[in-house]
């Protein structure tokens, strides 16, 4: 199904006053958000360096015009910088964001070689139910000089205990980038024998 084909067309005019159709491009609608919550109706797929939403349509549904439902089901409306970059679009996107900054080093090594932020990790772990959380927080150069890592346990009366290990970090721009392009690149998929019941509805919602 060709997603814009589902939507309302609308007559208005040109300069010289002749009728033209168009299509509504302005419609919205949502989608049952309770679908969107529903875990058997996704999987998880990790974008591949040359995938596009119309090459994990065509992979995974067979039919490239179904990547709206790839976009839909990760919420993703801009698809140029929300959906991870290829090797190729990132050093270009590196170059035009910090040409300027870098002067006359090269942009890779002016990356490479300048801090972005510093991070404390904390990671603490129940010996009764072994959960682990994890927590890291952006801090400034002097509270990261004066960070002490290691771990630590405290053991009570019941002889439960909770373990902490602090750890931390320096991030560089270019770690930040790339941690940040990475960080798109797991997204969920649609289960494909929902594919059709997602489309109809959509059509629905649109009043065609």
């Amino acid at each position: 199904m060709k997603y814009f084909n589902s939507f309302q067309k609308v007559i208005t005019t040109d300069y010289n006053n002749n009728a033209i159709l168009l299509t509504n491009l302005m419609q919205r609608v949502e989608v049952i958000p309770s679908l969107l919550q529903n875990p058997l109706v996704f999987y998880s797929y990790d974008v591949q360096e040359s995938d596009t939403p119309e090459i994990v349509a065509d992979k995974y549904y067979g039919d490239p015009y179904r990547y709206w439902l790839v976009l839909f089901a990760n919420q993703i409306t801009d698809p140029q910088w929300q959906w991870p970059l290829t090797s190729q679009q990132f050093s270009l996107y590196l170059n035009d964001k910090y040409s300027a900054a870098a002067g006359n080093t090269s942009v890779l090594s002016y990356t490479q070689g300048t801090i972005s932020q510093y991070n404390k990790t904390i990671t603490t772990t129940d010996s009764i139910t072994s959960n682990t959380t994890s927590v890291t927080l952006i801090i400034d150069q002097p509270t990261y000089l004066a960070t002490q890592t290691g771990t630590t346990t405290q053991t009570f009366s019941d002889g439960s205990s909770v373990t902490e290990t602090i750890s931390k970090n320096i991030l560089s721009i270019y770690d930040y980038e790339t941690q940040l392009n990475e960080s798109k690149r797991n997204i969920q998929l649609i289960n494909k024998k929902y594919a059709s019941d997602f489309e109809k509805q959509l059509v629905s919602l649109l009043g065609m």
